[in-house]
């Protein structure tokens, strides 16, 4: 598994206490606030999992639906997580873009004046 760095910022006193208690348990900090976030993770990815709203209807005893979960019981839970977070990427592929292109919408609004790259008066005591 590929790790990162992360920086996050703490109350001072919430750090003393984790980093004793961390180290009592002969672990790292960075062990338990990982352990955290994983126990957090799952919990969302129970929550989801239990929300489903499935947009195409597949039937209770449909061979595609059995070796899909088959295949995810067999995996490991982080492979789990990561089965589901890559299945959400493929389902955002299909969502309509709502991007709105501005491009264009005030053209022959705005004037520029004559005078535009006129030097200011403003600065004219700091010009040779």
């Amino acid at each position: 598994m590929q790790k990162i760095r992360v920086n996050i910022t703490l109350d001072k006193d919430i750090h003393e206490k984790s980093k004793y208690w961390s180290h009592k348990e002969g672990k790292s900090l960075s062990e338990n606030i990982e352990s955290m976030l994983n126990a957090y993770n799952q919990e969302r990815n129970e929550l989801r999992v239990s929300e489903s709203i499935p947009p195409y209807s597949i039937t209770s005893n449909s061979p595609l639906k059995d070796a899909l979960l088959e295949i995810f019981i067999r995996l490991h839970p982080e492979n789990q997580t990561e089965l589901l977070q890559f299945a959400e990427y493929l389902n955002s592929k299909n969502l309509p873009n709502e991007q709105i292109s501005i491009k264009g919408v005030l053209k022959g609004k705005l004037k520029m004046s004559e005078d535009f790259d006129a030097p200011l008066d403003t600065f004219k005591a700091y010009m040779p």
